[in-house]
């Protein structure tokens, strides 16, 4: 009797154990991107929590060789360590791995793992579809339990992104469209926008009826993809009367992409006086975008009623019903008038050129971009040196686009010199562009950048390490070889790719092998964040976001360190897109800013619903300070951007916000 205790008593305390050293150093090489070598111990632990825990950590690294361990952990008695491998394995996306994770899905009994081991299958195929593949995907179609038809129904959508499109999919799709469950119903709605299958036209215009305002969304984004006419007078109804502003959104963005030139464009079509302004910007984009595709497709047409409105949309007196008209209004009609009149628009835009708000000024750059000819410089010249970066981004970005170049050359010039990262990479960029003078156009992007004093970040290093390579000089090929040797991982990884332009070789082995952490921490910091959530207040309200240290470590503690220095107090909401995201972080304000520090991406199973909170990035291991939250679904974001929270509180104050309300506080409670 005394040793049954006493083995219960060591079983007990053995269950309890903890396993922190184990975890803090996984979570350290996980951030210096250490080798796959340096984690094979923690493979062979005897824990299934350290085993899983390293699954998760080998996916993360994107390394090819980790595939044969994540093999060999899928075959664990565990099914945490078998989900975890699984999810890894799709991370890596290598194609020779798909036999054993067939093997594996006919063989699996839990409903978690085999879920897992279904999305992984259709990140695996990369380029073509097996046949092997193709019939293990068709058969979860059949299944009993309606989330293994859903998410079937992803890998479809996955694939199409890919342009691999298997032949039964549209089929199988469309008859989960009439599915009893509503997560089975938008994802087949979803798969088929992404296939964009005319034939299936019919099934989801039947499907904007339907009862969830996810699945009415996806079908309207569907029938825009498909250019579908015949929905017109279906998606003209939910653009006015549906009474969830999302699908409102969608439909108005899917009527710009119809094609016109079978009946006539007429402004009552698209829900210019809603009641929410995320409608009004979208049916004035998709005007826009209706008019651009009837010019290039050279159809003829006068509709003096359109024109009138999105003229008088430009007057300072303009109103929409709830008082003057949003500067984004304003944009989206001047952009939508400039396809309509093209040069002879430029007078009317002209007073924009000095608008009171600076992201307007901004976005007429955009629009004076778009149309191409030299006749917009000056005014391009004058938005190039305004006093704020977002309008001389805009300036030096439209600038590239028109026939203007050596016009442009002083402007470019002063970009290299303005001791801004960012315009010095935009410059640096331009002047490479000019291949009669390259060679002169190197020597002065290596002499600015010697001048430079603030650092770059991964998107800034890459657009001047590509412009170097872009110029071809001796003398940019051994600076790029120093910057090999840097501590950020991207901004290395970026070297190399351009020394692989410049000079024909791989540089890859020259790398480092490991890079430098980019955040001291100790693990009792990291289990402190257990519970924790950040009160947001903004000038249109306040939300509240539970943070989730348990599957975003790192991300989680620089979002806390960050909010607890003030970081984000009196930043702007620097980017919306309507039934998409907001977007925050930037200490700039023109989308470029971050903490002058890169973390590691920490992708995880969660899924991007609405009002999960993810971190942006220009590629991975690149996130530094910007966050964003969803308004919808967002299937493709999912294991691509790091979840670290979601809107717990305040979800109605969230979707409110617009590009220049601002963050008046954060304040993390522990």
């Amino acid at each position: 009797m005394r040793k049954a205790l006493a083995l219960f008593v060591f079983l007990l305390m053995w269950g309890c154990q903890s396993y922190d050293k184990e975890f803090q150093e996984i979570l350290q090489l996980e951030d210096r991107r250490a080798p796959v070598a340096e984690f094979q111990k923690f493979t062979l632990h005897p824990r299934w929590e350290v085993k899983q825990r390293v699954a998760l950590a080998l996916g993360r690294l994107r390394e090819a060789e980790a595939a044969p361990t994540l093999v060999e952990l899928l075959s664990s008695s565990s099914p945490e360590v078998r989900v975890e491998a699984a999810f890894a394995l799709g991370q890596l996306a290598q194609p020779f791995t798909h036999k054993a994770i067939i093997r594996l899905l006919s063989e699996e009994k839990d409903l978690e793992v085999r879920l897992t081991l279904i999305e992984a299958l259709g990140k695996v195929t990369v380029d073509s579809l097996p046949q092997e593949t193709d019939s293990t995907l068709m058969r979860q179609f059949e299944d009993d339990i309606p989330i293994v038809r859903a998410e079937a129904a992803l890998v479809l959508a996955r694939l199409a992104q890919r342009n691999i499109k298997p032949p039964l999919g549209s089929e199988k799709l469309v008859a989960l469209l009439q599915d009893k469950g509503e997560e089975v119903r938008w994802r087949a709605a979803y798969a088929l926008m992404r296939r964009a299958d005319s034939s299936t036209a019919p099934a989801l215009r039947s499907a904007l009826n339907d009862r969830s305002p996810r699945v009415r969304m996806q079908a309207a984004r569907a029938l825009g993809a498909m250019h579908d006419f015949a929905a017109l007078n279906p998606l003209t109804h939910l653009a006015h009367n549906d009474n969830d502003w999302r699908v409102r959104v969608n439909a108005a963005a899917a009527l710009g992409k119809l094609d016109f030139s079978r009946g006539a464009l007429a402004l009552q079509y698209f829900p210019v006086a809603d009641v929410n302004q995320h409608v009004r910007i979208t049916a004035l984009q998709a005007l826009g975008n209706a008019v651009e595709q009837l010019r290039k497709s050279n159809v003829n047409f006068e509709s003096e009623p359109v024109r009138a409105f999105l003229q008088e949309r430009l007057t300072p007196a303009a109103q929409n019903g709830s008082g003057n008209i949003s500067w984004q209004e304003k944009a989206a009609a001047a952009h939508a008038l400039a396809q309509f009149l093209q040069s002879e628009v430029l007078p009317l835009l002209l007073p924009l050129a000095s608008a009171d708000s600076p992201h307007l000024r901004a976005a007429l750059a955009n629009t004076l971009g778009s149309l191409g000819g030299e006749d917009v410089f000056p005014v391009l010249e004058k938005l190039a040196g305004d006093s704020l970066t977002v309008v001389r981004i805009a300036a030096l970005e439209a600038l590239s686009k028109i026939s203007a170049q050596n016009r442009a050359l002083p402007i470019y010039l002063d970009a290299l010199h303005s001791g801004d990262p960012v315009l010095f990479a935009l410059g640096a960029q331009a002047l490479a562009a000019d291949s009669v003078r390259r060679a002169q156009h190197a020597e002065a992007i290596l002499a600015a950048h010697r001048t430079l004093h603030s650092p770059f970040d991964a998107e800034t290093a890459k657009m001047f390490f590509d412009a170097l390579a872009d110029c071809g000089s001796l003398a940019a090929q051994s600076f790029l070889e120093t910057a090999l040797q840097t501590p950020d991982k991207s901004i290395a990884r970026a070297a190399a790719e351009a020394l692989r332009k410049l000079t024909g070789k791989d540089y890859t082995e020259r790398l480092p092998k490991s890079f430098t952490s980019t955040q001291t921490f100790t693990y009792e910091e990291i289990k402190s964040l257990k519970g924790a959530w950040a009160e947001i207040k903004t000038d249109r309200g306040a939300f509240q976001i539970a943070l989730f240290p348990e599957e975003a470590p790192l991300t989680v503690l620089s979002f806390v360190r960050l909010a607890q220095k003030k970081f984000f107090d009196g930043q702007t909401i620097h980017r919306v897109v309507p039934n998409f995201v907001m977007q925050s972080g930037d200490p700039r304000g023109d989308g470029w800013g971050g903490p002058d520090y890169a973390i590691r991406s920490e992708f995880n199973r969660l899924r991007y619903v609405r009002g999960m909170v993810g971190m942006a990035s220009a590629g991975p291991d690149t996130e530094g300070s910007q966050w964003f939250i969803t308004h919808s679904d967002q299937p493709h974001l999912d294991g691509r951007y790091t979840i670290f929270g979601r809107v717990r509180k305040g979800l109605e104050v969230v979707e409110e916000l617009q590009i220049g309300n601002r963050i008046l506080q954060v304040t993390i409670h522990q």
